[in-house]
């Protein structure tokens, strides 16, 4: 995977696992044009991850390059992996793939399957294509056809149970690496050929939720007790991070080395460094965050005097000084990992409290809102499940910022937005308009892709439990958003997995493309809709 930004050029290569002798790579590039000649660039040796990280400063980026990896083994074998590197774009458009929350299965491959009290009925063949995601060809091909100028990568790589049960070993490095090679599998063609960026999401570091608290931790050092004893999830509400340092350290490494460089070099608890950070590529102001770093565990593991965080402190900071430094009336587009409201409900449409969510701490909530609100900024992010778009509001409903929650890519467990009686000041559409989550947080719906059956149908079925099986029943795919500053606007679309964009009549869910303008303007927004 790679990035540029501000002339630097930063490429990871990954590796499946080679000897501690061998440990040597090299980057070449040159022009892309035919017999162009080939340019040494840096070495890099393979990090823990088995990862190589290179790094290219004062890098051309308007031009086409190709570029050669090569990896020379203790024995003299050689191996090769090429690809392009794109100019930057310097028209007036931008195209933005997003992603999140992928799975490899839908049930795992290495336990029994039991269908009582199954909505769906019946039981997933372990192999069959309506079991197995992996390798997700319908979702890449459709997503690559729109021919994406970057790829945002928002969180949930992998599950840590699928498709085999997660190691308990507190480091399981191995286990990870067999699930992230997976969706390196899966993705490699999209992300050998254009710039990605990447973020890191609960279950990436083997968590079934995770809120950071700055990575603190009790004493004594919990990790071998909290294994053994088999009290991984009381743990992880307690706050900071169930496995090693190390390990989360590895994690960062593989997923997000070729991100920008990080704003900070400050790191947390542990030595956990932090790659929160902005960058601008395509004439488009970026900024990545990490909203679970920091975040502050439920209020029953919480200190009543401690001032609750979202961002944290160093994080906000961070995107008060990006608001300052953002032209006027330029496009800003913030990265991050989950929706800044619980935007869900229960079986009767009454709002359902989710810590998960970024709806909670609502102080926190309100002060990101209000900090994105003054860089003027589009959010994009995944981790619900949930496709959604939503204008945030702090006093009233629609006077934060618009966040567009992408469709999981694949998975099983389910949410939904039906609130009861109708919204008020709806799109047309249904389940939209203005709404009050559970933690208080003001917000207007623009659009919802739930599932195809009701929360209360399913609950008659199914008394627990929130996952759906068979994908006919869900909503899952991936966004697109275009940057068109000829227009003036941000086009936002939300595609079903597999549904080919180029084919005659295409549809995406209801309620999408969705035309926004930069300046972010409800008003204008919904005459857009309308139009």
């Amino acid at each position: 995977m790679y990035s540029q930004s501000a002339s630097v050029l930063k490429l990871t290569t990954q590796l499946l696992p080679v000897g501690d002798e061998d440990g040597r790579l090299r980057l070449s590039y040159r022009p892309f044009e035919q017999d162009a000649t080939w340019r040494k660039g840096p070495t890099a040796t393979v990090e823990s991850g088995y990862v190589a990280r290179f790094r290219v400063e004062e890098w051309d980026a308007t031009r086409d390059w190709e570029y050669l990896v090569t990896y020379r083994d203790s024995t003299g074998v050689v191996g090769h992996y090429r690809g392009r590197i794109r100019a930057e774009p310097s028209g007036e458009n931008l195209t933005i793939a997003l992603f999140s929350c992928v799975a490899a299965s839908a049930r795992r491959l290495d336990s029994g399957s039991s269908s009582r009290g199954r909505f769906d009925g019946g039981r997933l063949g372990r192999y069959t294509p309506e079991n197995l995601y992996f390798p997700h060809e319908s979702l890449v091909r459709n997503a690559g056809a729109h021919d994406p100028d970057l790829l945002v990568f928002a969180g949930d790589q992998l599950y840590q149970s699928s498709p085999t049960r997660a190691s308990k070993s507190p480091s399981p490095t191995i286990d990870y690496l067999y699930k992230w090679y997976l969706w390196v599998w899966a993705f490699r063609d999209l992300t050998r050929s254009t710039p990605a960026v990447t973020l890191v999401d609960d279950h990436d570091v083997y968590q079934s939720n995770l809120w950071g608290a700055r990575g603190r931790r009790g004493e004594p050092h919990p990790y071998e007790d909290a294994i053994r004893r088999g009290v991984r999830e009381r743990n992880i509400a307690e706050g900071g991070y169930v496995c090693t340092p190390s390990f989360v350290k590895q994690v960062q490494r593989v997923q997000c080395g070729h991100n920008p460089d990080p704003y900070s070099l400050r790191s947390i608890a542990f030595g956990i460094p932090v790659y929160y950070t902005d960058f601008v590529y395509g004439g488009v102001n970026f900024a990545l965050l990490e909203d679970r770093k920091f975040k502050s565990p439920p209020p029953a593991r919480t200190d009543p005097n401690e001032t609750l965080e979202l961002l944290g402190e160093q994080q906000e900071r961070f995107v008060s000084d990006w608001a300052e430094r953002i032209p006027q009336n330029g496009p800003a587009i913030c990265l991050t990992q989950t929706c800044f409201a619980a935007a869900q409900t229960g079986p009767g449409g009454r709002p359902e409290r989710d810590y998960d969510a970024n709806g909670y701490p609502p102080s926190g909530r309100n002060r990101a809102v209000r900090l994105l609100r003054d860089a003027n900024a589009l959010v994009l992010s995944g981790d619900q499940h949930l496709a959604t778009l939503v204008h945030h509001g702090v006093d009233q409903h629609t006077d934060g910022i618009v966040q567009f929650n992408g469709p999981a890519g694949g998975t099983t467990f389910q949410r939904w937005f039906e609130p009861k009686p109708p919204l008020p000041n709806g799109t047309g559409h249904p389940n939209t308009g203005d709404f009050t989550d559970a933690f208080g947080n003001k917000l207007r719906v623009l659009a919802v892709a739930n599932p195809t059956v009701s929360y209360a149908t399913f609950r008659r079925f199914q008394p627990q439990g929130h996952h759906l099986y068979r994908r006919r029943h869900k909503r899952e795919g991936y966004g697109i958003v275009h940057v068109d500053r000829d227009a003036e606007e941000f086009v936002i679309e939300c595609w079903p997995w597999n549904e080919n964009p180029l084919a005659d009549g295409a549809s995406q869910y209801t309620g999408w493309p969705y035309r926004l303008p930069i300046t972010g303007n409800e008003a204008d927004a919904r005459e857009a809709f309308e139009e």
